[in-house]
C-alpha cells in the first residue's frame, strides 16, 4: 500500500515538472517577451513601436510592387493590311489598293531602269510570291512614299527579274597594207586609200536581278558593212644621181600607167622652167611653164571641172577629171582669166579655159601643171607630147 502511493506521489511530481517546463519554454525563446537568465539579474526591455518596425523590417525583406510595362499597340486603319513576300510580312500599309499600288509603281521602275535609245525591256516580273493579310501590329506600319523608298534602297526586299535587249555596233579595223614607191619623195607617206571598219550590229539579252546583270548572252550579229584595209604608199625617191646641181631633169621619175583613150597636149604654149622632182630639199610634183601674160591655158584632155578656187601652197587651182582616174592640175598664182568655166563643166581637149594672169612688176607669168593617176602625181613630161 505505502508503495503505490509512493509511485503515484512521483508520477504526480513528473506531471508537475513537464506542465512547469511547458509554461516556462516560450519565455527563453521567443524574441517579443523578456527572457530569464540564471546567472545574469533579470532586466526587463519593452521596445518601442518604431523599433520593433525598424527590427521587423530588417529581419524580413520587405517585397517591392511590381510595374507592367505596357507597350501602346500602335493604331492601324480598319483597312490596314500586312504585305507579305513569300509568307513573311515585309510592313504594314494603309490598304490592300495601296500596298497593289506600291508594288506596281516599283515594278514599273525596276523595268524602266538604265534603258537607253539602244536598249529594249522584254520581260519584267517579281521574283517572289506576294500576298496581303490583314495588319495584326507584328510589322511597322509606314506611310507610301517611305515604304517606295525603302523598297529603292533594298532591292533584296523584293526581287525583280527583267531581260533588257540590246543592240550596239562593233567594228573592227582592218589590217593596213603598206607600199613602198619610188614615185613618191623619201621619207613621205601617201594613203591611197582611207580605209573603212567592219561594223556588225551585235544583239545581246541580259538578265538583271535586283538591279544587278547577272547573265548576258549574245542572241544574233548582223554585218551590216565590209571592212577595206588601209593602203599606205611610203615614198623612196631620191634626186637622180645624173640631175646637175642638185636640178631635177625632165626625164625624174617614173612613167605612170597607160590609158588607151587618153591622149594628152600642153596645157599652154611657154617655156619649161621647172621639172617634176627633188629641189632644194623640197618635192615638186608637177613641172612649171613661163609664158606671156594672156597667154591662153588649154584643157591637156577632155573632162569634167571638178575643181575651181583658192588652195594653200598653190594660188587660184582649176581641177579637171578626165577617164581611168586620171585628173590634170593647173594652178597660178594668182587668179587667171577664166572662159565661161564652172564646176561640173565638160571641157574638150585643147580647150581655152583661162588666160594667164598680170603678175605685178613680172613680165612672165607661171602656170604649174600637175597630173595625177588614181591620187598618185606622176611626172607629167611623160604624157605630153615632146616640144
Amino acid at each position: 500500500m505505502k508503495e503505490n502511493q509512493k509511485r503515484w506521489i512521483l508520477l504526480g511530481s513528473f506531471l508537475l515538472v513537464l506542465a512547469a517546463v511547458a509554461v516556462l519554454l516560450p519565455l527563453f525563446f521567443s524574441d517579443s517577451k523578456p527572457r530569464l537568465s540564471v546567472s545574469e539579474p533579470r532586466t526587463v526591455i519593452t521596445p518601442t513601436p518604431k523599433a520593433e518596425e525598424e527590427s521587423v523590417r530588417m529581419r524580413t525583406p520587405v517585397p517591392q510592387p511590381t510595374q507592367a510595362v505596357v507597350t501602346p499597340r500602335p493604331v492601324y486603319p480598319r483597312s490596314a493590311v500586312n504585305l507579305l513576300v513569300n509568307g513573311t510580312p515585309l510592313f504594314a500599309l494603309d490598304s490592300r489598293e495601296v500596298a497593289e499600288q506600291l508594288v506596281y509603281l516599283y515594278l514599273e521602275e525596276c523595268a524602266n531602269e538604265n534603258l537607253d535609245a539602244n536598249a529594249f525591256l522584254l520581260t519584267a516580273s517579281i521574283d517572289a510570291e506576294l500576298a496581303t493579310v490583314p495588319a495584326d501590329g507584328s510589322v511597322e506600319y509606314i506611310e507610301f512614299d517611305v515604304a517606295l523608298n525603302k523598297l529603292r534602297k533594298n532591292r533584296s526586299l523584293i526581287p525583280v527579274r527583267r531581260t533588257v535587249e540590246r543592240v550596239n555596233v562593233r567594228s573592227e579595223t582592218p589590217v593596213e597594207t603598206n607600199e613602198n614607191t619610188a614615185l613618191l619623195p623619201e621619207g613621205t607617206r601617201m594613203f591611197r586609200r582611207y580605209g573603212v571598219d567592219a561594223r556588225t550590229l551585235v544583239f545581246t539579252e541580259t538578265l538583271y536581278k535586283d538591279g544587278l546583270a547577272i547573265s548576258e548572252t549574245e542572241t544574233l550579229n548582223t554585218p551590216v558593212q565590209t571592212g577595206i584595209g588601209r593602203s599606205v604608199l611610203t615614198g623612196t625617191y631620191s634626186l637622180s644621181p645624173d640631175a646637175p646641181e642638185g636640178e631635177p631633169i625632165p626625164n625624174e621619175g617614173k612613167r605612170g600607167p597607160n590609158s588607151a583613150a587618153l591622149s594628152f597636149v600642153s596645157p599652154i604654149r611657154g617655156t619649161l622652167v621647172g621639172c617634176f622632182g627633188m629641189q632644194t630639199g623640197e618635192m615638186r610634183y608637177g613641172v612649171d611653164f613661163s609664158a606671156a601674160p594672156g597667154t591662153r591655158i588649154l584643157a591637156p584632155e577632155s573632162g569634167t571641172v571638178i575643181f575651181l578656187g583658192e588652195r594653200p601652197g598653190y594660188g587660184y587651182v582649176i581641177e579637171i577629171r578626165h577617164e581611168d582616174g586620171f585628173v590634170s592640175r593647173l594652178s597660178c598664182g594668182a587668179a587667171p582669166n577664166i572662159f565661161d568655166l564652172v564646176l561640173e563643166r565638160h571641157v574638150t581637149k585643147g580647150e581655152t579655159i583661162a588666160q594667164l594672169p598680170q603678175v605685178e612688176g613680172e613680165t612672165e607669168s607661171i602656170l604649174h601643171y600637175e597630173l595625177l593617176i588614181d591620187g598618185i602625181p606622176y611626172n607629167p613630161l611623160f604624157y605630153l607630147p615632146e616640144p
